[in-house]
């Protein structure tokens, strides 16, 4: 049975008291994730909060992607997870104050749900850490910590001697709340840090964290008493919490900024995943996914993490429904008008849609609560439930954020509510890289380097906090691989120069969260612009991984095809990460293996130096599937797989495949790919196609000595951005004959059907 409010406000207090309560005996999990989501016959409640702007904290600290993270959800939830709108309570900025979320959490979530209840519980702004002291000199006493939620209306006040905090919402009090719903479903995000980097800007992204607070306070000291009036407070039943971590460890939570808008990262990766999750996936493999994303994005600045039993089934018996890229909200004349969420799509890949991308539409609405469990059997693509109708589509003429607006090539033949799933990606052939200036650059600097930049074609540079960017052009430190910025506020809010920078000053490229890329850095006292120019071939470098990163569809694509990561032994193969295509109208024997070592710890895959790895890439389809290896490695330096054997004749390319129901393993044995440093994240895409790469295997072939090796090796190539723009004209040139049969125009931009090629990313960590 719940617990009456005032039982409620009474054993919170008792939390209070006992701050130093242990995580393991405050936080129990459950290891089914679709018992949250997924209750056919059961009611689903959610409360949403998320702050922008603070009543206290100043103009200053105010962030951006909070918002943006209520709608993320809400439509996820309701299109995605059948949530009806009117369980879904949502607090904004002032309305989010700590009697609002504690009342919102008692009367909606703990009053109404019942046994076999579904709840949600999301929050996005700040968080911070307060170490308590206990009767005695902060100096004196080892601090217990508590991680806290900062409500609108939460108060840091500083003074000479002391710091305190009002209005904190602490983890330790959410967990009782949480062990007070009278249901075994739920489910806990949190998008806010509790680590404070030390600057509210890190490289190009806002941090949702505040410094800690360290406060004296007087404890009741009988802790066994308290820990037994707290276990009285419990339901009857284990309780079984999921809680999904933005941040953990020592890293911190960021928001990014992406074309129109900024959001959670975390936030946007997690309910992009789940958009696109089909049965019978394992949530820590997903998540897993979830973390790579985030890191391949940002670096090793922010590891999100979850709480519960890893290693779990967390998805095999979740009536999701059918897996898309977006739904239909909105329909106005019959058709003429059409108004989609996309919510599903990757939003690097949106930011750069093209009008006249194209969506189809699935044949009725999908609800996940008529939806059927596949638990127990196979997935038969085949004889989908929900299938698209292929003379259905919808084209975008306009996007703004993950709203995207258009026309159905047939009146009346939509409905709001309907799925709809990407057909042909229409992106620019103009595509720039987004070179952020940081903030410890003055404005002289600013203007040499804007100058320097805008000399180079396809360059973008823009202001660091303000606008969408790829890489970090700044000063770097002399102590640290890391830096962050000197002024915690964006740009356009400064009155003054930033401190002039010592003479010996040094520049360097890094990623969005700060950290230093590898041999970027110029000479010491170099200036601004030679600094700049020097960094041309490494530019073009990252522009060509920008490139690759827009032809990622692996959820989307309806090639029939499957890679595995593996680490090679004297003994025997472990399998590091996995990917599939879910949307091939073949069933993939392999897709009910168990989850790796790495999946079950729902991690990024971290290598060590001097390992050996290998891709399995396999061909579950009816039609042969050509193959392309390219990457950036922790040097950022461009490399490929290929076959020596293909590339003999530059003028006369033969073209390697994979045979229907076939396999291949690249490097082969003989040749394996050996792991090299130094430290950070590297990047892996495998492209596969139902057509030859002509041009791109060309471009390969025109800047490599030929060898008489029979077996595909590892090769740095020195022309990544020319290979990948033949790459990107190959896929367009595959696609030529379908898109001209949907009447879409092709002169000025890339079209690719996404029925016709497969890629995917694969993510580690060299430590």
């Amino acid at each position: 049975m719940a617990l009456t409010r005032r039982a409620l406000l009474r054993n919170t207090s008792l939390v209070l008291a006992g701050l130093g309560l242990s995580d393991v005996f405050l936080w129990r999990f459950t290891d089914q994730y679709q018992q949250v989501l997924a209750q056919p016959t059961s009611r689903k409640l959610a409360l949403l909060v998320g702050i922008n702007q603070y009543r206290d904290l100043g103009k200053q600290t105010k962030l951006k992607g909070c918002l943006t993270d209520l709608e993320l959800q809400r439509e996820l939830l309701i299109h995605r997870f059948g949530f009806h709108p009117d369980d879904i309570v949502v607090l904004k900025n002032k309305q989010a104050t700590y009697k609002n979320i504690e009342a919102a959490f008692t009367t909606h979530l703990i009053e109404q749900a019942r046994a076999q209840d579904s709840v949600i519980f999301h929050f996005s702004g700040y968080g911070c850490v307060l170490n308590r002291y206990v009767d005695a000199a902060p100096e004196a006493k080892t601090p217990l910590p508590s991680k806290v939620l900062l409500p609108f209306d939460g108060d840091i006040q500083s003074s000479e001697n002391s710091q305190s905090i009002e209005n904190a919402l602490l983890q330790e009090q959410l967990a009782l709340w949480f062990r007070s719903l009278n249901t075994q479903h739920s489910l806990c995000v949190l998008d806010a840090g509790f680590t404070y980097p030390g600057k509210a800007l890190l490289g190009n992204l806002r941090v949702r964290s505040q410094p800690s607070i360290q406060q004296k306070t007087d404890l009741p000291g009988d802790r066994e008493l308290q820990e037994k009036l707290l276990n009285q407070s419990q339901r009857r039943q284990t309780p079984s919490e999921l809680i999904l971590l933005a941040d953990q460890g020592p890293h911190t939570a960021v928001e990014a900024q992406w074309h129109d808008f900024s959001s959670g990262l975390f936030t946007h990766a997690l309910t992009q995943h789940l958009w696109q999750i089909f049965p019978p996936q394992k949530f820590l493999a997903s998540f897993n996914r979830i973390v790579s994303d985030v890191e391949h994005q940002v670096g090793r600045v922010q590891q999100p993490g979850l709480r519960g039993q890893v290693g779990s089934d967390v998805l095999s018996a979740l009536s999701l429904g059918d897996n898309a890229d977006g739904v239909v909200t909105n329909i106005e004349d019959n058709g003429e008008g059409v108004t989609v969420w996309l919510g599903g799509v990757l939003p690097q890949v949106v930011g750069h849609y093209e009008a006249t991308t194209c969506f189809k539409v699935t044949a009725h609405d999908g609800n996940p609560s008529s939806s059927q469990s596949v638990s127990d059997q196979p997935v038969d693509r085949a004889s989908e439930s929900n299938p698209v109708n292929p003379d259905l589509l919808i084209h975008l003429e306009s996007f703004r954020g993950c709203v995207g607006t258009g026309r159905c090539n047939q009146e009346a033949q939509i409905n709001s509510g309907q799925k709809i799933r990407e057909a042909f990606r229409v992106i620019s052939r103009s595509i720039n890289l987004n070179v952020a200036l940081g903030s410890q650059l003055n404005r002289i600097e600013r203007v040499d380097a804007t100058s320097a930049f805008s000399d180079m074609p396809n360059i973008n540079p823009v202001i660091a906090g303000t606008q969408t960017a790829d890489v970090l052009f700044t000063q770097a430190s002399a102590s640290s691989r890391v830096i962050v910025n000197s002024v915690p506020t964006d740009l356009s809010e400064e009155t003054e120069d930033p401190p002039g920078l010592p003479p010996q000053t040094q520049y360097g490229l890094f990623s969005q969260g700060g950290e230093e890329l590898a041999d970027t850095r110029g000479e010491p006292g170099e200036a601004i612009k030679t600094a700049v120019n020097q960094l041309h071939d490494t530019l073009k470098l990252l522009l060509a991984r920008k490139t690759l990163d827009l032809t990622i569809n692996d959820f989307s694509s309806g090639v029939g095809a499957a890679v595995i990561l593996e680490s090679m032994d004297a003994e025997k193969n472990q399998i590091l990460a996995q990917q599939f295509t879910v949307r091939a109208p073949w069933d993939w024997k392999d897709s009910h293996s168990s989850p790796s070592s790495f999946e079950k710890q729902g991690q990024i895959v971290q290598l060590a130096s001097g390992q050996h790895i290998q891709y399995r890439m396999h061909n579950y389809s009816d039609t042969p599937l050509y193959w392309l290896v390219l990457g950036v490695d922790t040097r950022t330096q461009f490399f490929s797989i290929y076959s020596p054997e293909a590339l003999l004749n530059s003028s006369q390319i033969r073209q390697d495949f994979i045979a229907p129901q076939a396999s291949l393993t690249v490097p082969f044995p003989t040749n394996e790919y050996v792991v090299r440093g130094p430290d950070g994240i590297a990047t892996t895409y495998i492209i596969l196609s139902r057509s030859p790469f002509a041009k791109g295997l060309g471009a390969i072939a025109s800047k490599i000595r030929p060898s008489s090796n029979t077996f595909p090796v590892v090769v740095r190539l020195m022309n990544p951005l020319d290979v990948t723009q033949h790459v990107l004209q190959d896929l367009h040139d595959n696609s030529a004959s379908t898109a001209e049969q949907r009447g879409i125009a092709s002169d000025s931009n890339w079209v690719w059907d996404v029925d016709q090629w497969a890629t995917f990313q694969f993510t580690h960590e060299v430590v």
